[in-house]
């Protein structure tokens, strides 16, 4: 009796193991949608900036948008690979026609000329942070 114990036990523990890392390892793939951005240039008086949009999730994407606020003094110039709508400070990227859909696993990106040092603030994507979650509630 005592061996057939021994193995319901190892099969047990191997099933929690294995559960275990599936478990750790969801977080990753089920990230959904994140934005990163980064100033890919410089000179002082003004910058260019680039967002990329990726699909952490498991289904595509079809249709964004890109909310974020630039301080006061800070100014948009031109852009591509997206369509800006701005109120105030507040500016609104939105996909083409050609590059709304992303799917699992793949990345878009779109950028801008700013004039002014500020950099973009309150990043939300379709809703959510830039950085993943869900999307902010109203009280």
């Amino acid at each position: 009796m005592k061996p057939a114990r021994s193995l319901v036990l190892s099969l047990v523990t191997g099933l929690a193991a294995t559960l275990g890392a599936a478990w750790v390892a969801l977080p990753a793939f089920a990230a959904g949608a994140t934005a990163s951005f980064v100033k890919t240039a410089d000179w002082g008086s003004g910058w260019e900036g680039r967002y990329t949009i990726t699909n952490g999730g498991g289904s595509t994407i079809n249709g964004w948008n890109l909310v974020f606020d630039l301080p006061s003094g800070t100014t948009l110039g031109s852009y591509w690979d997206a369509t800006l709508s701005s109120a105030g400070q507040r500016h609104t990227f939105t996909n083409r026609s050609w590059n709304g859909a992303v799917a699992p696993g793949a990345s878009v990106s779109f950028g801008f000329l700013a004039s002014g040092s500020g950099s973009p603030t309150g990043c939300q994507l379709n809703g959510a942070p830039c950085g993943g979650g869900t999307p902010p509630t109203t009280p």
